[in-house]
């Protein structure tokens, strides 16, 4: 029996969107200087965390929502997944980190605007 003849399970721990907002605000900000060294790699970490944490949950979210705003949420989460997959080689590690932040920030919104109906 393969993964997707499972029901979808709801996650047990809510998802802390203000800490990711405000993660991703740390380089997103007007003004915001990135932070270099040890500082961006940890930054960077975080970002991924939350990614890999939204995206499951954002995708049941657009499992169980009407149409309304989830084609967006689904581009968002591919965006997203290929953000993660490319790592900084190719872009640099603050382009890199800046990108994740665009991503974390963009479902943050969607993941809001997204209710569970029930």
């Amino acid at each position: 029996m393969d993964e997707t003849t499972y029901p979808a399970m709801q996650s047990t721990v809510p998802l802390d969107i203000s800490t990711m907002t405000a993660a991703a605000a740390a380089l997103l900000n007007d003004g915001a200087e990135a932070p270099s060294g040890e500082a961006l790699s940890s930054l960077t970490l975080q970002l991924r965390g939350h990614l890999n944490l939204l995206i499951p949950e954002l995708a049941q979210r657009c499992d169980v929502a009407g149409p309304r705003n989830v084609a967006c949420a689904q581009a968002g989460i591919g965006e997203a997944r290929r953000r993660l997959a490319a790592g900084p080689c190719s872009l640099g590690p603050v382009r890199h980190a800046t990108l994740l932040a665009r991503s974390v920030d963009e479902l943050c919104r969607h993941f809001q605007r997204l209710a569970i109906p029930g």
